[in-house]
């Protein structure tokens, strides 16, 4: 498939799946890496979701490696065209969509996403714009009939927020859909398409969730930390803001600068 049908697709449909991105070496060893983070994590009494939904918000805080998850380069591709080169990151958890076969003993626990929502921006209670931001989903194991996305077709030209819940009858009308795809496959879609999470089974279902916009949305976190931590190429920088965050009050503004090394220390 090339770039304009991809384009195509996913300005009508709200969605595109690109199959085969990751081999199955690579995406063996990426689980591997989040189970690590996860145990890490779990010993040092930290938010790892619950045992129905592990979740791992900033996994490449963990292990550098991980950050390229953040810029594979079809997808970075395909964003460059659809939101802007100058394209950053709103937020990236990794999660396990799958039961903890123990109890969790960690303080805080909370769940992601199980109710029908969008990851979109809102005004007065309307969506912005369609195309707005996307959401990069990338499946670590087979996203199948029973545990994948739900969503709901052409959603993404919605105008109004979902309701957290639907009666089975408006279900019906709305002809729910189940996103599946295999392991190593990239899920581009639309924000503002409505969706929730599928059902926790006892089957592995690591995934990546990752939403990009524009360059002046603000990330959900701030990722100075990362900036001081590690050594980055220019193109992760500008993923995670560092090109795009507000100048000091006596810096002279500069939208998009390169110049911000001294700030950033």
């Amino acid at each position: 498939m090339i770039l304009t049908d991809y384009l195509r697709k996913l300005d009508q449909n709200g969605f595109v799946v690109l199959k085969k991105i990751l081999s199955e070496k690579k995406v063996r060893l990426i689980k591997k890496k989040l189970e690590k983070i996860l145990n890490k994590r779990i010993k040092k009494n930290q938010f790892v979701g619950e045992e129905s939904n592990l979740i791992l918000w900033n996994y490449f805080f963990d292990d550098k490696s991980l950050l390229e998850l953040l810029e594979l380069p079809l997808i970075d591709k395909i964003l460059k065209q659809i939101l802007d080169p100058n394209y950053v990151l709103q937020s990236s958890v990794a999660q396990s969509r799958s039961i903890f076969k123990k109890e969790l003993k960690v303080k805080k626990k909370a769940n992601l996403g199980v109710s029908w929502h969008t990851d979109s921006r809102y005004l007065n209670k309307k969506k912005i714009s369609k195309g707005f931001s996307y959401l990069v989903i990338i499946a670590l194991d087979d996203f199948d009939k029973n545990n994948g996305t739900r969503y709901i077709p052409k959603s993404h030209n919605f105008l109004k927020q979902p309701k957290r819940l639907f009666s089975k009858l408006e279900l019906k009308k709305l002809k729910v859909k189940t996103l599946t795809m295999k392991a190593g496959s990239v899920c581009i879609m639309d924000t503002g398409t409505y969706h929730k999470a599928g059902e926790p089974t006892l089957n592995s279902r690591w995934s990546i969730f990752s939403i990009y916009t524009g360059w002046f949305v603000k990330p959900y976190f701030d990722y100075r930390k990362i900036y001081k931590k590690f050594k980055m190429n220019e193109n992760i920088k500008r993923i995670l803001h560092y090109f795009s965050r507000p100048p000091e009050i006596d810096y002279v503004r500069n939208t998009l600068s390169k110049n911000f090394d001294e700030q950033a220390k």
